[in-house]
């Protein structure tokens, strides 16, 4: 039996390679220039994911900057929560 394609994304806190179903979205806000959650992951434009236990200690980081491009000007006050939301 064949199985079907698994996407694997990399965290970008910890760098740690795993299926894209186990990790959590975080996408730019047009508005505001800043990285928010994105559970639904319905954003359109970049993203990055998170590891679930990453998100509290995601900061605006070199490694955050180059995977949106350099176009986000810092983090959503409430991405550490987990809790943003677009």
């Amino acid at each position: 039996m064949k199985r079907g394609h698994v996407p694997i994304r990399t965290c970008l806190v910890c760098a740690v390679k795993k299926p894209k179903r186990y990790l959590v979205r975080v996408a730019l806000s047009f508005e505001e220039k800043s990285v928010v959650v994105d559970r639904d992951q319905c954003v359109g434009g970049r993203g990055g994911y998170v590891c679930p236990e990453c998100l509290p200690r995601l900061s605006f980081t070199k490694r955050v900057q180059k995977a949106f491009r350099n176009k986000a000007k810092g983090l959503a006050p409430d991405v550490g929560r987990g809790t943003g939301r677009v």
